[in-house]
């Protein structure tokens, strides 16, 4: 366990990323003493169409790209693994290095760094308005942007950029659906009722609409929402995500500072302390 006064000992608290991405920050819950609970929001398929990603890759190689936004580890895993099922990959590596390359935090800089792209800006505030702010301070009038993203992500980034001038192009190098099994709602429904479950962390507008979707096939909107508000100790990474759940009548206790997981773990714990 890790040596410090803030434990999350004896608490419960739920995860709303997808399997594939929840691995560390569990690891993380259960070194400060606490239990992971897993309840996914999202279940993440290949696009259909994917000749988006090789037009992008042919437009990067014409030197056409001015900026490419990279807002997860997600989103990079993906487009690396469509450039190679299209033979691309090493054309999109090379070729990067035509543009300027922007990691919206620490971690999707690594993960960059990992395949060999080089990375030029990383924003003092790991979000969409970190971003905004961070290329105020550059001209990106009429430059081409392209954000290689989830398809449905919130509007935030692409409207800020938009009104700066840039051209703005997002490529869905993913989807993301709502997860089929009905035991999950049940189980989860069963345990908040029941105060097995002690805090929940969003880590984007999508969770927090699309577990609402899920559990409202189960119950109304307004005993959800009483639910959440008395039973749970809610966080949010970043501004956007907690206007999501004001917006749907929650409450938010934390938003970190830094819009990371680890940083709303140590956050919980020095709230609850």
């Amino acid at each position: 366990m890790v040596q410090n006064a803030f434990t999350l000992k004896g608490r419960t608290i739920a995860i709303t990323r997808s399997y594939n991405q929840a691995e560390e920050i569990c690891k993380m819950i259960k070194d400060r003493g606490g239990k992971p609970y897993l309840i996914p929001t999202i279940e993440i398929k290949m696009p259909t169409d994917l000749s988006p990603i090789k037009n992008f890759i042919y437009d990067l190689k014409g030197g056409k790209i001015d900026y490419i936004i990279f807002m997860s580890v997600n989103g990079i895993k993906h487009l690396i693994k469509i450039a190679e099922m299209l033979g691309l990959k090493d054309e999109l590596i090379n070729y990067s290095e035509k543009t300027v390359i922007m990691a919206v935090g620490p971690k999707t800089a690594k993960e960059l760094k990992n395949y060999q792209i080089h990375v030029d800006l990383i924003p003092e505030k790991y979000s969409s308005e970190g971003i905004i702010e961070s290329l105020r301070q550059l001209d990106i009038n009429g430059k081409s942007i392209f954000i290689p993203r989830a398809k449905g992500a919130t509007p935030t980034l692409k409207k800020g950029l938009k009104e700066m001038g840039a051209k703005v192009h997002e490529i869905y190098v993913y989807e993301t659906i709502l997860p089929k099994d009905s035991n999950i709602k049940d189980r989860f429904l069963q345990d908040l009722i029941c105060d097995n479950i002690h805090a929940i962390i969003f880590g984007s507008s999508l969770c927090v609409k699309n577990l609402f979707l899920m559990l409202m096939e189960k119950i109304s909107m307004e005993k959800l929402r009483d639910l959440f508000n008395s039973k749970l100790t809610i966080v949010a990474i970043g501004p956007t995500t907690a206007e999501t759940l004001k917006e749907m009548g929650l409450k938010v206790d934390i938003i970190p500072d830094k819009h990371l997981f680890e940083e709303a773990i140590i956050a919980l714990a020095h709230y609850w302390k």
